[in-house]
C-alpha cells in the first residue's frame, strides 16, 4: 500500500495550543477561590499546578502517537475493548464512594475508566468497519458483533451510573455504523429498542438522572438538582454581551459548584461575555470540522472512522457541556474538553487529537470510493 507523507494539519494543532492555554487561563480564574479554600488559605494555584502536571504526561503521550503509524492502533483494538471491560469492572468491585463508581484509583493515580472505554470503542469500530466494510450492510456483521462487543461495556458505564456518557458512546457508535455502511433501517430500530431500554432503567424512582431529568423540566420540584442550572444561569445573564472582566466573577465565590470543572463555562461567560463564550463554541466546531477535511483526505477506511469518531467524541462532549450550562439541557456531569479540570479527561482528548493529526500526515492510496459516499457526502 503507498503512502504519501504530508503535512500535518497545523490549523489544528495551533487551535488546540491555543484552546489549552486558553483553559489554562480560565481554570486559573475559575478555581483560585476553591484553591484556598481546599488548602487552607495557602495557595491560590492548587487546581491550576494539578492541571499543568497532568499536561507533562499529556505531552508525552501526544508526541508518540504523533510519530508512531496509526495503523499499528488497529492491531490493538480488541485488546483494547477488553481490557477497557476489565478496568470497568474492577472499578465497580473496588468500592465506590456514594452512589458513583467511575473512577479507579491505582496508588496515587486515579482516573475515568469511561474515557478510557471511549476512546477504545472508536478505535475497534474503526477497525471492524475496516476489516468488514463490504458486509457493513448485513445484519449480522453490520450491527450485531459490533453492538455485542459494545453493549457490556455501555452496560458497566451505565450502572456506574453514568448515564450520559453512556448515551453520547451509544450515540458515536450509532453514527460510526451508519458512517461505516450499517442498514439505517436496521440501525434506527435497535436505536430504538435502547432508547426504549434505557428509559425504563430511568424511569426507576431511585435513579438520580430521572431527578435530573424533572428538575430540568421543573426546577422547582428539587431546588438540590436545580441549584446548579440556576446559578449558571444567573452568571451568564451577569455576563451579558462582554462580561463583568477577568477576575471579576461571583458565582466563583461558592455560589456555584464545580466551577473549575463541569460549569466553568458558565465562569467563561460570567467574566468575558456571550461574544467570548461564542467563539468558545466556534472553536469547537472548527476541531470537528477539520477532523471531517482530514477524514476526506484520507484514503484509508481505519483513518477515515477514527477521524471522524475523534471528531464527535470531541465536539459532542463540548456542545452538551454547553448545553447543561444554558439551560437546555439536563445536568450531565460531562466535562468541557481542554478546559475543565481533570486529568483523564485531558489525556484522552489530546490522545485523538495526536491520532488525527498522525492521519492528517499521511495519505493512502485505495480503492474505496464507492465506499466513502457517505463521507463526502
Amino acid at each position: 500500500m503507498n503512502i504519501k507523507e504530508q503535512k500535518e494539519d497545523r490549523f489544528l494543532f495551533i487551535t488546540i495550543v491555543g484552546l489549552i492555554s486558553f483553559g489554562l487561563f480560565m481554570l486559573f480564574s475559575a478555581s483560585w477561590v476553591k484553591s484556598l479554600e481546599f488548602t487552607g488559605g495557602e495557595s491560590s494555584s492548587f487546581y491550576l499546578a494539578s492541571q499543568m502536571m497532568k499536561l507533562i504526561p499529556a505531552f508525552f503521550i501526544f508526541v508518540l502517537l504523533t510519530k508512531i503509524n496509526y495503523r499499528k492502533l488497529q492491531f490493538l483494538s480488541p485488546y483494547l475493548l477488553f481490557i477497557s471491560f476489565l478496568l470497568l469492572i474492577y472499578t465497580r468491585l473496588q468500592g465506590c464512594d456514594g452512589d458513583s463508581c467511575r473512577w479507579l484509583s491505582i496508588g496515587p493515580i486515579s482516573f475515568q475508566t469511561s474515557d478510557i472505554a471511549r476512546f477504545s470503542i472508536i478505535i475497534f469500530l474503526a477497525s471492524y468497519i475496516d476489516n468488514n466494510y463490504k458486509h457493513m450492510q448485513e445484519f449480522v456483521k453490520g450491527l450485531l458483533i459490533p453492538l455485542l462487543a459494545i453493549f457490556p461495556i455501555a452496560f458497566m458505564i451505565f450502572i456506574q451510573p453514568d448515564n450520559s456518557t453512556t448515551i453520547i458512546l451509544l450515540m458515536i457508535t450509532y453514527i460510526l455504523l451508519f458512517v461505516g455502511g450499517a442498514s439505517f433501517i436496521q440501525l434506527a430500530t435497535i436505536g430504538v429498542l435502547s432508547a426504549g431500554t434505557f428509559g425504563v432503567f430511568l424511569l426507576n424512582e431511585k435513579n438520580y438522572a430521572l431527578g435530573r431529568i424533572l428538575s430540568f423540566i421543573d426546577p422547582s420540584s428539587s431546588a438540590s438538582m436545580g441549584y446548579q442550572s440556576n446559578q449558571a444561569l444567573i452568571g451568564l445573564k451577569q455576563g451579558g454581551w462582554t462580561g463583568m472582566g477577568i477576575g471579576e466573577s461571583i458565582q466563583k465565590y461558592s455560589y456555584l459548584p464545580e466551577t473549575h470543572t463541569d460549569f466553568i463555562f458558565a465562569i467563561i461567560g460570567e467574566e468575558m461575555g456571550f461574544i467570548t463564550g461564542s467563539i468558545l463554541m466556534l472553536v469547537y466546531y472548527i476541531i470537528f470540522y477539520r477532523a471531517v477535511q482530514i477524514s476526506k483526505r484520507s484514503n484509508d477506511i481505519f483513518g477515515i472512522m477514527l477521524s471522524i469518531g475523534f471528531g464527535l467524541s470531541i465536539t459532542i462532549y463540548a456542545f452538551i457541556n454547553i448545553g447543561v450550562v444554558i439551560g437546555i439541557i439536563p445536568v450531565t456531569g460531562i466535562p468541557l474538553p481542554f478546559i475543565s479540570y481533570g486529568g483523564s479527561s485531558l489525556i484522552i482528548n489530546l490522545m485523538m487529537i495526536a491520532i488525527l493529526l498522525n492521519i492528517s500526515k499521511a495519505q493512502r492510496k485505495l480503492n474505496i470510493k464507492r465506499w466513502r459516499l457517505r463521507v463526502d457526502a
